[in-house]
């Protein structure tokens, strides 16, 4: 099927396509007006194909319209299979989808805790899971042990790394929101034998771990560094994200302290996320 256009015909998966690629790389919140817009400088339609295309986005699942503020907004939808890297699936619970040989599934529900998949520090850990714990290739490979996730939120980050592989997992959060979430995200993914949701301290941990895993603001990277050193193992990875483009020299320098070393590093939408491991 075509657009007709005051340009020339384009195809409608092109024009599908640019919409969701605006979406989902802008760094600010797109409203629907301005889709309109773009894509009304891009492609010159007329106004009702617009609105029937961004209308046919949202009824497919594709984009799904926030509010915040008194305005509304269009962000890419999480409420159907995403692939975020190149063997995670977050699936919503009772979707299906058809997995390839090598695909991990990570079933969460959606609520009000931090880490449905659509924030860039989110597909950044999982990408960085996905690197340290299925596509390493350098170095000594990772002891398959236990793994810590600091601020676990909806869970999804510690349920990814136990279903890629680790052995037994902790999850902690101050918020009691976000636990009883994650504890029902670990049990849609029947994991409730193999990890623990708990309000316990940092400080309070005397365990070490594999893999320590911190979707964090940088402030609070740094001001963990002793707690994180205390509890990492030998040759074990950190993954962090939450980290600011321009913050990642220094949070290195300050890791570099405790004898970690950046092994992977990949950014989104001026956030990074990163693999380190111990020297």
């Amino acid at each position: 099927m075509q657009f007709g256009t005051n340009k020339h015909p384009v195809g409608i998966e092109s024009v599908r396509d640019f919409a969701l690629g605006i979406v989902a790389t802008s760094t600010a919140k797109i409203a629907p007006v301005d889709l309109e817009r773009r894509l009304f400088a891009e492609y010159r339609l007329d106004k009702r194909q617009i609105k029937s295309l961004i209308r046919n986005l949202v009824a497919d699942g594709e984009l799904v319209y926030t509010y915040e503020f008194g305005g509304t907004y269009l962000e890419r939808s999480f409420n159907r299979p995403v692939r975020l890297s190149n063997h995670i699936v977050l699936v919503p619970p009772g979707r299906h989808y058809s997995a390839k040989p090598d695909d991990v599934l990570v079933r969460i529900k959606p609520g009000a805790s931090f880490g449905a998949g659509n924030h860039p520090t989110t597909r950044l850990a999982i990408k960085g899971i996905d690197f340290a714990l299925l596509g390493n290739q350098s170095g000594p490979k990772l002891p398959i042990a236990n793994v810590l996730d600091i601020g676990t939120g909806s869970g999804v980050l510690l349920i990814t790394a136990i279903l890629c592989g680790m052995q037994k997992g902790l999850g902690i959060d101050i918020d009691g929101c976000a636990r009883f979430e994650a504890a029902e995200n670990v049990r849609i993914n029947a994991l409730t034998d193999r990890v623990a949701i708990s309000d316990q301290s940092v400080e309070s941990i005397r365990q070490r771990f594999a893999v320590i895993i911190a979707n964090l603001r940088f402030p609070s990277l740094k001001q963990m560094l002793v707690q994180i050193d205390e509890r990492a193992s030998a040759k074990g990875f950190l993954i962090l994200s939450g980290i600011r483009d321009s913050e990642v020299d220094e949070l290195l320098k300050v890791y570099q302290q405790i004898r970690f070393e950046e092994i992977w590093l990949e950014t989104e939408l001026g956030w990074s996320g990163l693999v380190l491991r111990r020297a």
